[in-house]
């Protein structure tokens, strides 16, 4: 199950101190419904990480859309009579999406920050509606010309602007 190893890479990430964290992952059917296959779906726990990722990835063409990580689908998780955090969604397919990524936040590290402790910035994109190319190369050149056949290494244009500060 891909969540349960992305949660895994999440607590691992935590003990280098990063000073941000953001994953990808073809995580979730329900993001290609929600938005389709050109625009990546974001979680996050940090306005203005989000607002740096989004900045990024829409000054080199791969649109992303926030998506909610509210507090309806935190207590969900932990609203279970087996399990410490329940890995499923709100009624099925519902939000499911939604669910997944509120899944992840409970994996996503805290440290210690002016005498009290706080998650570190975090953001999820949901990569399964974009990570190919949805048709026909001469539709899809027209539309967004990094969205073609096979595979399109959606956003590491984007990683790689947010790393080196290069965001126009």
């Amino acid at each position: 199950e891909g969540r349960n190893v992305l949660a895994d890479g999440l607590c691992k990430a935590g003990e280098f101190d990063p000073e941000f964290i953001v994953d990808l992952a073809t995580l979730t059917g329900a993001v290609v419904v929600a938005l389709g296959n050109q625009i990546t779906g974001m979680w996050g726990n940090d306005s203005t990480l989000v607002k740096r990722v989004e900045s990024a990835a829409s000054s080199c063409g791969e649109p992303v859309w926030e998506m909610p990580l509210n507090d309806q689908f935190k207590r969900y998780m932990t609203d279970s009579a087996f399990a410490d955090i329940r890995n499923g969604s709100i009624g099925g397919r519902a939000g499911s999406s939604n669910s997944a990524a509120a899944f992840l936040e409970f994996f996503v590290p805290s440290r210690e920050e002016d005498g009290g402790s706080c998650k570190i910035p975090w953001v999820h994109l949901d990569i399964a509606g974009t990570a190919w190319g949805p048709g026909s190369k001469a539709r899809t050149e027209r539309e967004n010309p990094f969205f073609q056949f096979g595979t399109s290494g959606v956003h590491v244009r984007t990683l790689h602007r947010l790393i080196t500060g290069d965001i126009r």
